[in-house]
């Protein structure tokens, strides 16, 4: 079966264009490491890791051993990417913001369909996370955080469509059709220091902010905090517009202090998500060739 595209995301080609990007051939690591206990959002279950098999347990395979393990988390925990059925909007019959409407999902040229009619004991079976094609994206940083001169921006900051103007014009960064955007908080470091705030007053992109970037062209958004949004207010208006009405899909929990130590503001994004049937998400390791 042949890729297909997934909401905004288009079917991965490796283009001439996508090639000229890499101008260094240095490949940087996103992904956060996973470490047992780390901070995950409230209602998911944390990085845990037990061993399953020891060298020293019976393997049938002598002179051979193994060993192995059991991981339990969330599938929004670490550096993760959502699917389009990870988020619903509460809506009336006629599409419109209902608190005591149903939720709806997704899909496409300005529709949704409800949640209810999509799930089944085995899963989300609308937009879940194995129709997601792999990315291969033209990527700018937006290191915000940089710009404001800070290593982290204030607890729960909302960063504005003037900030994202602001520190793309002094990057002398374009963003452009068909751009991933990533945008750096300093939040990483609350993460590595596994400091609270990172889960609870997250700096991260307004609404506005967001409506900006969709209209300069983004079709993909990643940023190093938990949510890509500011937090609080919890109720996920960023990630309702996004991915509830245009389709673009969130990368969470990134690394991106290296890129912005090394002023690499523009590069080559691969992303390969995990084919997990009926899931609302991947783990991913995502990586920049700049």
């Amino acid at each position: 079966m042949g890729l297909s595209s997934y909401g905004k995301l288009p079917i991965p080609r490796l283009t001439p264009e996508l090639l000229q990007l890499v101008k260094t051939g240095e490949v940087f690591s996103l992904g956060v490491d996973y470490q047992q206990g780390m901070l995950a959002p409230g209602v998911m279950a944390t990085y845990s890791i037990a061993p399953h098999k020891r060298h020293t347990d019976p393997s049938g395979i002598s002179p051979a051993t193994a060993a192995a393990e059991v991981i339990t988390m969330s599938i929004h925990v670490g550096t993760h990417i959502d699917a389009l059925c990870h988020i619903s909007e509460l809506q009336d019959e006629n599409g419109q913001v209902d608190p005591n409407g149903e939720p709806r999902l997704y899909a496409g040229d300005g529709k949704t369909v409800p949640a209810k009619d999509h799930v089944a004991f085995d899963g989300q079976k609308h937009n879940s996370i194995e129709k997601m094609p792999p990315i291969v994206l033209r990527a700018v940083l937006l290191d915000v955080a940089g710009y404001k001169g800070v290593d982290v921006l204030p607890d729960a900051y909302a960063i504005t469509a003037n900030d994202i103007q602001a520190t793309a014009e002094k990057q002398g960064t374009v963003i452009g059709e068909n751009t991933a955007v990533l945008v750096r908080t300093g939040f990483y470091q609350h993460l590595k220091n596994n400091n609270a705030v990172y889960r609870d007053a997250q700096a991260g992109l307004s609404l506005e902010a967001a409506k900006y970037l969709v209209e300069q062209g983004m079709i993909l958004v990643g940023a190093d905090n938990m949510g890509v949004e500011a937090m609080p207010p919890m109720d996920h208006s960023v990630h309702r517009f996004l991915l509830v009405h245009n389709g673009i899909t969130h990368l969470e929990n990134l690394n991106l202090d290296d890129l912005a130590q090394q002023e690499h503001y523009e590069f080559l994004l691969i992303v390969t998500p995990l084919k997990l049937t009926g899931a609302t998400g991947s783990w991913v390791s995502p990586i920049a060739i700049t």
